[in-house]
């Protein structure tokens, strides 16, 4: 790996310390939050704005109509192609990750980001999603696991905007070459504007269970186990489901400080089901650069 690519990754520990370029996204004073609503496991779909009740840092919010118009989404496929990731079961994620390309709506885009030792991102972010599918098609697995490492260049790689962007994480294996701790990159997803998701096919033992779950939590996100490789298209097919029933709320806040962590509290008013969004946004001074 040479050239920007390789900068970028030598750089990882620093960014993540600084936690720079890694801000909630916001359209000058609006916010926007990604919340999901089911009962009994499938999303409900015929809410409006009034039917959430929605807290910013415990002040309650005036939302903006929700618009049923779905907003373009930006998936970044992150992929494990580490040495547990060959033969039949890469054939499997190839397959899964390609229905999940397949699956994509005409103004998505999508992004490619394959990890072992190192990182690579194979496909920058492109409307031209065969291109993604090409380069899916020709991955092949080996090398150790850089997985914090890998969400951390995810995370980097969304531009501001109205469009949505979904980190779509897939490993089997245990971390044993990054950079970054768990913390690092769970703190550094808090302060993003991306939704995290995982489709996780380790062990439950495996002593690093809880970073994909810990790293969708801070984004409102979820994450699915494939307990077979047969299971990986399903999971990855579940996944795109999830992004597609997601209501988009905005509001410009009012009665908090603009600058700094702001609690997230979002309920429904008169209805029954139950609601994810992200715990928490981070925003900047009006004088920081970021």
């Amino acid at each position: 790996m040479t050239g920007p690519l390789a900068l970028l990754v030598a750089t990882l520990a620093a960014g993540a310390a600084q936690e720079e370029s890694l801000v909630f996204g916001v359209e000058v004073e609006m916010v926007r939050v990604e919340v999901l609503v089911t009962r009994k496991g499938e999303p409900v779909r015929d809410l409006a704005a009034e039917d959430f009740e929605l807290r910013d840092n415990g002040v309650r919010q005036r939302l903006n109509p929700i618009t049923f118009e779905e907003a373009p989404v930006d998936a970044l496929l992150v992929l494990d192609m580490s040495a547990s990731v060959q033969g039949s079961k890469l054939e499997a994620l190839r397959g899964a990750a390609g229905a999940f390309l397949d699956g994509l709506a005409p103004l998505d885009r999508a992004a490619l980001v394959g990890f072992q030792q190192s990182v690579v991102v194979g496909v920058p972010l492109t409307s031209e999603i065969p291109s993604v599918r090409f380069a899916l098609d020709t991955v092949e697995g080996g090398g150790s696991t850089a997985l914090h490492d890998a969400v951390y260049v995810a995370l980097r790689l969304p531009e501001p905007g109205l469009r949505r962007s979904a980190v779509v994480v897939f490993s089997d294996g245990i971390d044993n070459v990054s950079w970054l701790s768990d913390e690092d990159v769970v703190r550094a997803a808090g302060r993003s504007g991306a939704v995290v998701y995982g489709v996780d096919a380790r062990e439950p033992g495996d002593p690093n269970h809880r970073f994909l779950k810990d790293v969708a939590k801070a984004t409102g996100g979820r994450v699915w186990r494939a307990r077979k490789i047969d299971d990986l298209q399903a999971r990855f097919l579940d996944v795109l489901h999830d992004i597609r029933a997601r209501y988009v709320l905005s509001y410009t806040p009012t009665g908090v400080d603009t600058a700094g962590w702001h609690e997230l509290e979002v309920k429904l008013r008169g209805r029954r089901g139950d609601v994810l969004a992200r715990p928490a946004y981070y925003r900047p001074a009006a004088a920081d650069p970021r």
